[in-house]
């Protein structure tokens, strides 16, 4: 009897274990990961810091749907390099977010499309994604590199 549930202890500490495994949680800030992503010898054009009145007007992101963000955008709009890191306030707004920056994507192809093929080819390159409560968008040249060096941080 004592051997079974020895047995059975073993057995649900294993899968209690395997279950808390679930969901990774970072602890690591939008800013950090921001600088991760452009420190990391990726080439990106004309960089600058985006603030909160930005993100809201050219992302159409309301500060209630996060906690903290951190980006940076080429200042001439002609230019598609950008980095976005928010880390949503919840679920539902993780979604909103997320759709913002598809949105974002869109409407910059749109416009660039006829007129600036490297930076369309850029934004084509890129993808919204998603890890815990971040989304994150990195639009750039080497925006593979920049994003494998924000991963990490995960």
């Amino acid at each position: 009897m004592k051997k079974i549930f020895k047995g059975f202890m073993a057995l649900a500490l294993s899968l209690s274990m395997f279950c808390s495994c679930g969901k990774k949680e970072s602890d690591v800030s939008a800013d950090k990961l921001l600088s991760a992503a452009v420190d990391s010898g990726a080439k990106f054009e004309e960089m600058e810091v985006v603030d909160g009145e930005y993100i809201k007007f050219y992302y159409e992101i309301e500060e209630s749907w996060y906690e903290e963000f951190a980006a940076k955008a080429a200042g001439d709009t002609a230019l598609a390099d950008e980095v976005v890191v928010v880390k949503a306030s919840d679920d539902e707004a993780l979604k909103k977010i997320q759709e913002a920056l598809e949105k974002r994507v869109k409407d910059r192809k749109e416009v660039l499309q006829s007129y600036a093929p490297v930076e369309y080819d850029k934004l084509c390159d890129s993808e919204v994604k998603t890890e815990g409560d971040y989304v994150y968008l990195v639009v750039g040249s080497e925006g593979n590199k920049a994003e494998k060096a924000l991963e990490k941080l995960f």
